[in-house]
């Protein structure tokens, strides 16, 4: 496909971004270079009780992640109402961070909290060599004109080995920075908290928020 095919194709269709994170507007709108996207705020409440997924963490993100892209789909008619030729591409995402005791770590709200996530990343599974892990759910929605919709789910994983030898003085500094209160796990990896990560096995930007190339060749597979 030459590179006016693929422009031309791309803007036959208007790209919907279900979350509000800047991070994920970024990774498509810079690095997909997809110009023209509708930011909409998914209503799904997400509270699903994490003791029914305690064996299996991945199933809550994509139960999470579908709840969300189901709520968006119930409540807009975007392909029909779209302005572009074929319709709307929907690009839904959900992250979580789970160690390997397979706990799930929220945002951690609080200075305390977060300082005792990163202690633990560190200190306990850095110890070990085993990596706390980063999953992110991923729903691309094709919705035509016509009200067909197509629909592809998948689930990235991107394994984080944290330093067991970083002095606690630089914890102490990242928490005291605010930087990573309000993201799972307490942490960006694109941030000053990324001196506490001695490597990582997967998509670099799946810890940012959505995993760039499975995301994109999904989409591709889409308006083929």
């Amino acid at each position: 496909m030459s590179k006016e095919t693929l422009n031309n194709k791309l803007a036959h269709y208007e790209f919907i971004l279900a979350s509000s994170s800047p991070r994920r507007f970024e990774i498509v709108h810079d690095y997909m270079n997809i110009q023209d996207i509708t930011v909409v705020k998914p209503s799904f409440e997400e509270n699903l009780d994490k003791e029914l997924y305690k064996d299996d963490p991945s199933k809550y993100v994509h139960d999470t992640c579908l709840g969300k892209a189901k709520s968006i789909m119930e409540e807009h008619t975007l392909g029909r109402d779209s302005k572009t030729p074929l319709g709307a591409i929907v690009i839904c995402a959900d992250t979580i961070v789970v160690g390997p005791d397979k706990k799930i770590y929220e945002k951690p709200g609080s200075k305390e909290t977060q300082l005792k996530y990163l202690n633990k990343f560190c200190y306990e599974y850095g110890s070990s060599g085993k990596p706390v892990k980063v999953i992110t759910s991923v729903v691309v929605i094709k919705d035509s004109k016509g009200g067909h919709t197509d629909t592809q789910q998948f689930e990235e994983v991107t394994d984080i080995h944290f330093d067991s030898g970083i002095l606690h003085a630089v914890i102490e500094n990242y928490v005291e920075s605010e930087d990573g209160l309000q993201v799972a796990g307490g942490f960006k990896i694109q941030g000053p908290s990324g001196v506490l990560i001695r490597s990582i096995e997967g998509d670099y930007y799946n810890v940012v928020g959505l995993p760039l190339n499975r995301t994109y060749t999904t989409i591709l597979d889409f308006i083929q």
